[in-house]
């Protein structure tokens, strides 16, 4: 018996021994698998053979010192299994990685670097992109298998190992957000861009100074031919020149018709950002284009003049016109406000048309940053600012579940949470409009629900002694009380989930929740008077076994949404 004991003591005191030296070795691995998602991101491959191979020899070092019949033993033992267990896999996992996956995508990255995204002469090299489509595809499956692998560990470990497997899975966390977008990017981006045939894509240029629950009114809309990577401007024309039309172009559903409205969804382009949900707005944008031009487009894109200023300034100013040569913050201020205090509307609406065409004759013309833009184009991405549905299911499934999906309902466990913003006069008052979003959970339920706090606030930047200057073109024609900011306050509940009750500035209001495509939501009309702030909390439950992240999606403004999360398990959409 005593015998047992002593072998089972050197069995242990070995297991510790080598456990101490792979934990060494997987933290320099973690550290290693975060600095080539940090190169990948940024383009960066110069150094990539580097830490690759310093991550094979982390990992392989980690990978010996897990072996042998001492760790088959040690699993078994009470107490110490799940800690053995932990640090075995996480050798096991981190290798397969250094072995496979990672060294091809060291090489995917020094293929599709960033600046091959670059236009030359009007057109985008596809070539790269399908080269390492397959090998992007495998090694993003190999990295989620990896992080389910680890994430799936269980048990009480000792802490200096559970401290590795959280370090270790955040790692993985955020090379998977890197390998998933990068493999449905290399998917996708070929077909759109016409490598297979022609593609025509329509353009809804939203202002969000006229708040629509996605942005803004589509102010101008643009026709983009893409044949072979070379895009062109094939047309355009103010968004209200596309209908009115007799009827709605599609049939709206008894639900849409209570909460956007009777028919203006669907008779007006200017309206059809009135739905939170873009795949809708996407179909109906399509046929209202078709029967206004005779033109089936292939697929229907967002962008607002925030995204034209981030996305130009890489080169610097731009001729604005009346304006002069403007970037960024000044050029939006200029565009979203500024114009309607100076120029008559036919005149703004030249102005929209000559911007348009000279944002996309510099885009195309390859010039400035390449990383610079794409890092630009992902930013207007998670703003909600850059939206894409294609009329091809499969580039649709693909997109679902990103933020460039736009849609209304989550994507497998993840549940998602809605803040629209719908303006209510027809002025451009919602350019001084400022929103916050904080959301809480407050418990967590044993079927896997959990109850949310979703508290909204909104306030006006109007300045009661500029009222006055204001012209009736930018506050709203007919307006009772000039200056204030009127809209409509749209708030979803997840996919399963229900309201329970609302609050407004700290005390409890009456809440009538209403449905749309299934999903409860609360309404709230909000006045604000110059300077004015108010702010209206919802208590939702989400739906049962959602429990991965939450996805939170607001409507874009002049500014970023303010948003806070007071629980680390919630993040906003990536």
């Amino acid at each position: 018996m005593a015998g047992i004991f002593v072998l089972l003591a050197i069995v242990i005191g070995w297991v510790a021994f080598d456990a101490m030296r792979a934990r060494v070795s997987l933290e320099q691995a973690a550290d290693g698998v975060a600095t080539l998602q940090a190169d990948a991101v940024a383009g960066r491959t110069e150094d990539l053979d580097k830490v690759v191979a310093d991550l094979q020899q982390d990992t392989a070092e980690a990978k010996v010192a897990t072996s042998g019949p001492h760790w088959a033993i040690a699993e078994n033992l009470p107490g110490v299994g799940p800690t053995v267990e932990a640090v075995a896999t996480m050798s096991d996992v981190v290798d397969g990685l250094a072995q496979g996956a990672l060294p091809d995508m060291a090489r995917i990255v020094e293929l599709a670097n960033p600046a091959a995204f670059a236009p030359h002469d009007g057109r985008i090299d596809l070539e790269p992109l399908q080269q390492v489509a397959p090998d992007m595809q495998r090694a993003d499956q190999s990295i989620g298998y990896a992080r389910e692998r680890v994430d799936g560990l269980g048990g009480t470990m000792l802490p200096p190992v559970s401290d590795a497997v959280e370090q270790l899975s955040g790692a993985l966390t955020e090379l998977r957000m890197t390998s998933a977008t990068a493999a449905r990017a290399a998917a996708v981006i070929p077909s759109m861009l016409g490598a297979d045939e022609p593609q025509d894509w329509l353009v809804l240029v939203q202002n969000p100074a006229e708040p629509r629950a996605l942005g803004g009114i589509p102010g101008t809309v643009i026709a983009l031919r893409a044949d072979q990577g070379e895009v062109e401007l094939t047309e355009q024309m103010p968004g209200i020149a596309v209908g009115p039309f007799d009827e709605p172009v599609l049939p709206l559903t008894a639900e849409e018709q209570q909460v956007l409205g009777d028919e203006e969804l669907g008779r007006w382009m200017r309206n059809v950002t009135m739905t939170p949900d873009f795949p809708r707005a996407a179909e109906l944008a399509q046929e209202m284009w078709r029967l206004e031009t005779g033109q089936t487009v292939d697929g229907v894109m967002t962008i607002d003049p925030v995204v034209l200023a981030d996305l130009v300034q890489v080169d610097g100013p731009i001729d604005a016109g009346p304006g002069g040569m403007l970037e960024g913050g000044d050029l939006v201020s200029y565009l979203l406000n500024g114009i309607y205090k100076t120029e008559r509307p036919e005149v703004q609406d030249r102005i929209f048309a000559t911007m348009a065409e000279r944002s996309f004759a510099r885009l195309v013309a390859g010039q400035g940053d390449a990383l610079g833009m794409i890092d630009s184009l992902a930013e207007s991405a998670r703003q909600g600012r850059l939206l894409l549905w294609s009329a091809d299911e499969e580039v649709n499934r693909r997109l679902q579940g990103t933020v460039l999906d736009g849609s209304l309902r989550g994507d497998g466990d993840r549940p998602v949470v809605g803040v629209f913003t719908q303006g209510i006069d027809t002025g451009k008052i919602g350019y001084y409009l400022d929103t916050a979003v904080e959301v809480a959970e407050r418990d967590r339920r044993p079927d896997g629900s959990r109850e949310l706090a979703v508290t909204v606030t909104y306030t006006s930047r109007v300045k009661a002694s500029e009222v006055e200057g204001l012209p009736e073109y930018l506050t709203g024609r007919g307006t009772e009380n000039p200056g204030n900011v009127r809209l409509f306050s749209l708030v979803y509940a997840p996919n399963g989930g229900s309201m329970v009750h609302s609050e407004e500035n700290g005390v409890k209001s009456r809440l009538s929740p209403q449905s749309h495509d299934g999903l409860s939501l609360a309404t709230q009309r909000v006045e604000l008077a110059p300077g004015e702030t108010t702010s209206m909390t919802y208590v939702m439950i989400t739906g049962k076994q959602e429990i991965g992240d939450l996805i939170l999606r607001t409507t874009p403004g002049t500014r970023p949404v303010g948003v806070t999360i007071e629980n680390s398990s919630l993040e906003q959409e990536d």
